[in-house]
């Protein structure tokens, strides 16, 4: 009887260690993934990608709308980092993006861009 009250009490003491563990996902985590900004006028919306290079660092991907030589997205791509704040994503040391998470959001001085799938993000790479 001893012996079953012991594995039990083993058992529910690891089970509370591990419950208790809290699991955090990296650092700006929460950046990584495919976003799409806001139309403008007749322009399709731009789009973004963020993924990870490496354990600190990221990859911005900004798809945006070339009317002018003969239509369709051109993609660029820029480093970026997480800020000391962690709710700023620093991409090629000049263009600051926060992450609003009530609106699940990204927002700068310049766009402000909506998550989306990566199907909707195909999709859209495929409209000229």
């Amino acid at each position: 009887m001893k012996r079953r009250h012991f594995i039990a009490a083993v058992g529910a003491a690891a089970l509370a260690i591990l419950t208790g563990c809290k699991t955090d996902s990296p650092p700006g985590e929460k950046f990584v993934g495919y976003w799409q900004g806001q139309a403008q006028g007749k322009r399709p919306p731009d789009l973004i990608h963020i993924a990870r290079n490496g354990e600190s660092g990221f990859l911005f991907t900004l798809t945006g709308f070339d009317a002018l030589f003969g239509g369709g997205y051109k993609s660029r791509t820029a480093p970026a980092v997480i800020s000391d704040s962690a709710n700023m994503l620093i991409v090629a040391q000049t263009l600051n993006v926060a992450y609003d998470e009530d609106a699940d959001q990204l927002v700068s001085d310049q766009l402000r861009a909506t998550r989306i799938t990566e199907s909707q993000y195909q999709a859209a790479l495929a409209t000229k």
